[in-house]
Order: structure tokens, then sequence, then C-alpha cells
């Protein structure tokens, strides 16, 4: 229940964002926030990360699709997993996909306003649900990372649920069968 409310509260904070700044700016208009390093601006993306498939009509529709078969993916996912750690993750990564959803099925293109210079080098502008998707991303591949017997909960293979892959979930030792017959 209290994922359910964050998931609702992040993915209202990102809609809540994107409608101000969709009411309040125009694409000319730029709020300075640090001089020559970082502005909140207007822009409609009618791609993915660095407007990927935003050319062809029909790409608003296969992004459109592909995130609501993830999304869907990744619920299923929360739903039954229950380490913390890959709970957060996912969290975060479900808010965001659904703030990004919401945009591309309602205005046909996702609201981006967090505008990053760095020198000379102009960061392509993303918004709050672009860095909740990465940042529960990140999270993950640090989580996988310094605890990898956890993909086991994601992907799990036919002996999960039992034996030493359910003792490794819940970081018990349990006694198990050599891998080899000769060890």
């Amino acid at each position: 229940m209290v994922i359910t409310i964050i998931i609702i509260l992040l993915s209202a904070a990102d809609q809540l964002i994107k409608a101000l700044v969709r009411t309040n700016l125009t694409a000319a208009d730029r709020v300075t926030v640090i001089d020559g390093f970082f502005s909140i601006i207007y822009r409609e993306n009618r791609g993915a990360a660095w407007s990927f498939l935003a050319g062809p009509e029909w790409g608003i529709y296969i992004l459109s699709g592909l995130s609501l078969i993830m999304t869907v993916v990744l619920v299923l996912l929360l739903v039954r997993v229950h380490h913390t750690g890959l709970r957060v993750c996912l969290t975060l990564i479900i808010s965001g996909s659904i703030g990004n959803l919401i945009d591309r099925v309602r205005l046909g293109a996702v609201t981006d306003y967090l505008d990053f210079h760095f020198g000379s080098y102009v960061f392509p502008t993303f918004n709050l649900a672009d860095s909740l998707i990465v940042g529960g991303t990140a999270l993950l591949c640090l989580l996988l990372l310094k605890t990898p017997h956890l993909i086991d909960l994601l992907i799990p293979d036919k002996k999960a649920g039992t034996g030493q892959a359910k003792a490794d979930a819940e970081g018990k030792d349990e006694p198990h069968a050599p891998a080899h017959p000769d060890t």
C-alpha cells in the first residue's frame, strides 16, 4: 500500500511540474537558475531519450506501447519481489515510466524542462520522470553489482522458490548439494 502511494505521489509530482511548465513558459522562455549552468525551459519531446523515434509519426505509438508493456512487467515484478532495495529501485522506475507514459498518451509528447550546460556541451533536456527512471536504474545496477544473487528474484529459474535460490534471496545460508558430484 505504501509503495502504491509513493508511486502515485511521484507520478503526480512529475505531472504537476510539467503542467506548471506548460502553463507558465513558452518555447522561447528560459528561467535561469544558475547562470551558464542550469535553466528551466519548455520543450516537447515526441520521441524517447535524445529524441529517439521523434521523427516518424508512428514513433509515439511504438514508444507508448513499449512503455506500457515495460511498466506492467515492472509492476508485476514489484508485486512479486519483497526485497526492500529492489522494491525501492522498481518504485522509482515505475513512477517515472508512468509520468512519461501519461504525457505520451495525453499530449502526444513528453514535456521536458531541466536544461543543463557544461561549458560548450548542452546536455539533452529532461524532466523529473526521466530522473526517476535513470536514478532507479542506476541504483538497481549498483544493488545487483553489490548483491548479484538478487538477480534470481528478478529473473527466477525453474528452481526459484526452493533450495539455495530461496535461501540466497532471503539472505540465509542453507546447505545444498555440490555443483559437481566429484566435489
